[in-house]
């Protein structure tokens, strides 16, 4: 069974005013072309197929396009949501969708309810198991329903999932092709900043060992850098990474997607790493005025045909600069000035990524009631917390 792995299309994706649906829905073209010439059997997409949970009109034109091109072609699909979807919306459109060969899974379900599935790939029996992304929030909810207590999931997010993952392959014998679709955060996986951080910090993160071992290919999305899982065999499971440079975290890198053939009972092999062309490259730009020669610097890139980030280290404040780079550089998406003297005496920067918001809270209560934090004042925090961060995680990426 060829398979062709992608994720992390980020349709509808908007880079600092420059809408990229665009290029976006050329690159979705290009692997649809790349799965007719390598007459793949099977397309599996790993999540986040859009940017927003309410995409434009354009993004659900292009995601569609790219279905129907598919489809025609005689080419299933697997798809599932991720943390940038908004699952109730794909699974609404899933009845559509399966009219061009794609199943769509948005909600997490346990086996038994839709998270494991068979299909049958001219002729041979893939047995699928498809796990959207799931928050710790939302842990809780599916523990229950495999008849645990929710309370002791609240705060064991590796552990709930660890559940899930057995409950959904727990099936898989020797005598299919299995078939693992994660959008999640694997141990030791490389970053690129155009993540959304609060869902890819280390409460997130899954260790190789919870991976089954007869699963002959683990479909990864959510970290937008190609690569594969730490300790895992290469070839039986990776990460696709993003469909174009979707940030400047990501300038300078090469796009692909995998072809991998898949056996019952044996190895699974890595055939092709088709690099994508699709797409504009990105690219930072830093000028330091002190020691470049500012229009030379600016004239050396002028012929760039991606996407700019000027980042302009300069002595004084120079009203009408920027307006003038803008003009001379229509591609420069961001320009940035900063100065030495500002810079010295900032305070030290706070990591984001590292703060405990929760700890931040209490230290907050405390100082300013002279009392301690009780335990339902807390567990309402957290609630609000996780309510929030799912409702604006997607546009803060």
């Amino acid at each position: 069974m060829k398979i062709l792995h992608t994720a992390d299309w980020h349709a509808g994706r908007v880079l600092k005013g420059q809408d990229r649906t665009p290029e976006i829905r050329d690159a979705l073209q290009e692997v649809a072309e790349v799965a007719k010439q390598h007459e793949v059997d099977l397309i599996l997409v790993a999540g986040d197929v859009y940017d927003k949970k309410n995409p434009s009109a354009e993004a659900e034109a292009a995601v569609y396009e790219f279905f129907l091109s598919v489809g025609e072609a005689g080419i299933p699909s697997v798809v599932i949501a991720g943390n940038h979807d908004r699952p109730s919306r794909l699974d609404a459109v899933s009845g559509l969708l399966g009219k061009t060969q794609a199943c769509v899974v948005g909600e997490a379900k346990v086996a038994g309810e839709g998270g494991l599935f068979e299909l049958n790939v001219n002729g041979e029996l893939a047995r699928v198991a498809a796990l959207p992304f799931v928050s710790e929030r939302r842990i809780v909810r599916y523990a229950d329903l495999l008849g645990h207590d929710p309370g002791q999931w609240t705060e064991r997010y590796r552990r709930g999932m660890k559940l899930l993952i057995d409950n959904l392959t727990a099936d898989f014998t020797p005598d299919a092709v299995n078939l693992l679709l994660l959008h999640t955060t694997m141990e030791g996986a490389t970053l690129t900043n155009s993540e959304y951080s609060f869902h890819c910090g280390d409460s997130y993160t899954l260790s190789h060992d919870l991976l089954p071992e007869r699963a002959n290919y683990v479909a990864l999305g959510h970290i937008h850098k190609p690569q594969p899982i730490q300790n895992f065999p290469e070839q039986a499971g990776r990460y696709a990474g993003s469909l174009i440079q979707l940030d400047f975290g990501e300038a300078g890198s090469d796009k692909h997607v995998y072809i991998v053939e898949a056996k019952a009972g044996k190895p699974t092999e890595l055939l092709d790493i088709h690099t994508l062309k699709s797409g504009k490259p990105l690219k930072n730009v830093r000028i330091d005025v002190g020691k470049d020669e500012l229009d030379k610097k600016l004239h050396a890139v002028a012929d760039f045909g991606g996407w700019l980030k000027l980042s302009i280290q300069l002595d004084r404040p120079r009203p009408g600069l920027k307006d003038r780079i803008k003009q001379q550089l229509p591609n420069a998406l961001a320009v940035e000035f900063s100065f030495p003297e500002a810079e010295a005496v900032q305070v030290e920067k706070i990591d984001a990524d590292k703060l405990d918001l929760v700890a931040a809270y209490r230290q907050f209560y405390e100082a300013q009631q002279a009392k301690s934090l009780d335990d339902d004042l807390k567990r309402l925090f957290v609630e609000l917390l996780e309510e929030r961060s799912d409702e604006v995680g997607a546009e803060a990426a």
